[in-house]
Parts: structure tokens; C-alpha cells; sequence
């Protein structure tokens, strides 16, 4: 089930039992369905309450092969140290993160052969140690999962959605990360330095930054 609002998708429940128990029943669903808001919640705030800008180093980009069966067939020494990594930070059993990698790939497969983007998954730095992307793309009859720490401009659309940033907020953390000074970005969007610098504190108090270079720090990394 997602764990969804109005903003977006912020994470998945799954529901499991014992092999042999009853299976799931529609009253269950329904249970599981009501913790979906309290649980959001919960989510936005682990990821915001983190540090923005973490000590943690991350692998560079990996590659996993997914075969027609949905299994693993092939991976980069890269895409091995990324479940190293993982392991470490999210802290949760390897089969939740073999579940995942399946999961991307029949999503993808289902995808029209027109389609421009695969499945994208951008992960939170309270949780990876970095903002992470996970894609996948078909590559003749495996598909192919891409690990790596997110692209400045993937980033800065889920940072911008987690915090809960508007739109005119969002520009002025793009223009920022551009290393736009707030006169310059008064001029660009037509404001005054004092509305400008407004909306940086606003900004600053969301994401809980000390300033201009902990919040680009958090993005360009």
C-alpha cells in the first residue's frame, strides 16, 4: 500500500504472515488503510528531522542486471558496495532490498517501448546518507537498475517536496544552488531584496539550514 498525501508518494506498508496462516482478509486491508496518514506523517518527519548534510560517503553509480525471471543475474562491483551501503544505513533484512530491485524491474517491464524514463525511486538522505536515485530501464531482455547518488536536479525536486516547499520557494533554493546572490535573484524574479530574504528565512526555518551553503551543501553533493 502507499503511504501517499496530497503532495505525494513517501514510502510503501507491506502486510506479511507466517506461511500457512490465513490469508489477508478485507477488514485487514481496511486497518492497515486507516495507519496510512499517521505513518506519512511519520515518515516526513524522520527525513526532515535529520541532518541535512551528512558525514556518510556513498558508492559511486552501480549497475544491476535483472534477467527475465526477476532474478538478479549481474551486478558491478559498485551496484555490491550500494547493498553494502544499505545494509548499513536503512537497516532493514537484505530481502526488502532484493524486493525492491524486483519490484522496479516489473514496473518497467510493463512500461509502454515508447516510454522516455523508467521507474524512478529518489531516496532521502535521513535515510541513505545521501539523496539516492534508483532507475530502471530496459536493456534488450534484462533491465537494467542504475544506482547512484541523485542528480542535482532529481534532488532538489523531492528536497523541495519533502520540506514542503511552494513553488516560489522551490525557485529560490534552484536559483541558490545556482549560487545566485538574493540581490541577483530579486532581479530574476521580479521581487524586492527584502521579500527575497523573507523567503529565505522561511526556507531556512523549513529545512532547519543555518544558511545559504548548509542547504547548498545538502543539494550539490
Amino acid at each position: 500500500m502507499l503511504l501517499r498525501d496530497h503532495r505525494g508518494s513517501w514510502g510503501g506498508l507491506g502486510l506479511l504472515r507466517a506461511r500457512g496462516a490465513r490469508p489477508f482478509d478485507a477488514a485487514d486491508i481496511a486497518r492497515a488503510a486507516r495507519l496510512g496518514p499517521a505513518l506519512t506523517a511519520i515518515l516526513r518527519r524522520c527525513a526532515t528531522r535529520a541532518p541535512l548534510v551528512s558525514a556518510v560517503s556513498v558508492p559511486p553509480t552501480g549497475v544491476v542486471l535483472v534477467g527475465p525471471d526477476e532474478r538478479i543475474r549481474a551486478a558491478t562491483p559498485s551496484a555490491l558496495a550500494w547493498a553494502e551501503h544499505m545494509r548499513a544505513h536503512v537497516r532493514a533484512p537484505e530481502w526488502i532490498t532484493l524486493a525492491s530491485v524486483t519490484g522496479l524491474a516489473m514496473r518497467a517491464r510493463r512500461l509502454p517501448s515508447s516510454s522516455d524514463a523508467g521507474p524512478l525511486v529518489i531516496g532521502p538522505a535521513a535515510v541513505y546518507g545521501g539523496w539516492i536515485s534508483v532507475e530502471a530501464q530496459p536493456l534488450d531482455d534484462d533491465i537494467a537498475i542504475v544506482i547512484q547518488s541523485a542528480p542535482h536536479s532529481q534532488a532538489l525536486a523531492a528536497f523541495c517536496d519533502w520540506y514542503g516547499l511552494t513553488p516560489r520557494e522551490r525557485t529560490m533554493v534552484t536559483h541558490l544552488c545556482d549560487a545566485f546572490s538574493a540581490k541577483q535573484i530579486a532581479r530574476l524574479a521580479g521581487l524586492s531584496l527584502h521579500t527575497v530574504n523573507d523567503h529565505l528565512k522561511t526556507i531556512y526555518r523549513k529545512t532547519g539550514a543555518t544558511g545559504r551553503d548548509e542547504l547548498t551543501a545538502a543539494l550539490n553533493r
